[in-house]
């Protein structure tokens, strides 16, 4: 049943009933419109066929499940509405991760029971502030507040939701709009330098040859994670030297890889390599062809040939290499530096050699722009300008001539 009601000079209420409750009471739902057409509103005839019609499509909208309820709803029941609609269709799956983790081990449950319209600036201001300075709910047991870049993640996620909720028309103003961003924490990146070469170089000689060939493919290719499980021999392009970064694979459900496009336009091109690695791409492929052969019928690569493959011939399971990569360096006692540190160390390479061109560098990184590749490797270059500066060092003055200089100007 569907009806509709004047609730001001310009202004209807649309009312569709939904089925009955859990006590057996009616369901309503309800929906504001406004006609600003002058003409339309002297015209009766017109104005009740439009209203019609609008009220034809909000009732459609509610039987199929379409209706976003307006801003009276609960926070938590837009964030399902979020997650449903929005999350899982357009934010990479880590980010939905990040994202609903923020969600419900601290935005939630701090206003549970609040409506998404009635949640001020100052609220999440102050819900911020606490967090900053002490949080006694935490998850993990610990005492004081969490980290930059745990709040980061908290404000990034109420700015996605309350933005989609403000593009939805749920709400009229976005509460997120008057919120500085918290500053994020100065980590130092870790990275290897030439001097740990040796030590990596020879810890990767003892592991079987596809990893060694993944790894050696993230400190001199500079690829990430993602794009490197997601290679596929047709990706290989011998002749050149060449790999192209075509997809990247982001996450694995149900037992299969979720492929998406680079994480960037410019992450998406061919990276040059050297000519010793091609043959160890070469010999892997030799090795990769017989595994392939004695597994026969039970391989399981399908129409898909991935050079890194759970030994069926199935793209690694999305994480595998990081915890691959954790044992590696315990088992070696290497530096320890995440996977993702292996790219930024093939940038941290090339900075240290006499003529840097950082358009070069940005290039086969697949930053977007250089200034991207000079802020995140800037510190590198303080190193490097310190060592430079200590060149200058044996021109000191001897102390006993400085201690004695008292000659007045």
């Amino acid at each position: 049943m569907a009806s509709y009601q004047k609730r001001g000079k310009h202004s209807f209420l649309l009312i569709v009933e939904a089925g009955y409750d859990a006590k057996g009471k009616r369901k309503k739902r309800t929906k504001t419109i406004r006609v600003e057409d002058k003409a339309l509103l002297r015209t009766t005839k017109k104005l009740e066929n439009y209203l019609q019609q609008e009220l034809a499509k909000f009732q459609m909208e509610v039987e199929a499940g379409e209706y976003i309820a307006p801003e009276k709803n609960l926070l938590e029941d837009f964030v399902h509405e979020w997650h449903k609609r929005y999350a899982i269709k357009d934010l990479s799956p880590t980010t939905a991760k990040v994202y609903m983790s923020s969600l419900n081990n601290h935005i939630l449950p701090h206003f549970e029971g609040k409506r998404i319209g009635d949640i001020k600036t100052i609220q999440i201001i102050r819900f911020l502030g606490d967090k900053t300075s002490s949080d006694k709910d935490r998850k993990d047991g610990k005492q004081g507040a969490l980290s930059p870049h745990t709040i980061r993640k908290i404000y990034d996620a109420l700015c996605n939701v309350f933005a989609r909720a403000h593009d939805w028309r749920i709400i009229k103003d976005n509460p997120m709009v008057g919120v500085r961003k918290p500053s994020s924490e100065e980590k130092e990146m870790k990275y290897y330098s030439s001097e740990d070469l040796g030590d990596v170089i020879n810890a990767l000689n003892q592991e079987h040859l596809m990893w060694r060939v993944y790894f050696l493919g993230a400190l001199f290719g500079g690829l990430r994670r993602g794009e490197l499980t997601a290679l596929e021999w047709k990706h290989i392009l011998y002749e050149s030297n060449e790999i192209k970064v075509e997809n990247n694979i982001v996450d694995t459900k149900n037992g299969k890889a979720v492929v998406k496009a680079p994480k960037t336009k410019s992450s998406k091109a061919a990276v040059v390599m050297p000519e010793w690695y091609m043959s160890l791409l070469r010999e892997w492929h030799t090795e990769w062809k017989r595994e392939k052969f004695k597994m026969g019928e039970d391989w399981e690569g399908g129409e898909h040939q991935y050079l890194f493959h759970n030994g069926t011939g199935k793209a690694l399971y999305f994480s595998t290499p990081t915890t691959k990569w954790r044992r590696i360096i315990e088992k070696h006692g290497l530096k320890k530096i995440r996977l993702h540190d292996l790219r930024h160390s093939m940038v941290a390479l090339l900075m240290e050699e006499d003529d840097v061109n950082l358009p070069a560098i940005q290039k086969r990184a697949r930053h977007s722009s250089s200034k991207i590749t000079s802020d995140i490797y800037g510190h590198i270059s303080k190193k490097r300008a310190k060592q430079t500066a200590s060149q200058f060092d044996k021109y000191a003055p001897p102390k006993n001539s400085v201690n004695n200089s008292s000659t007045s100007l």
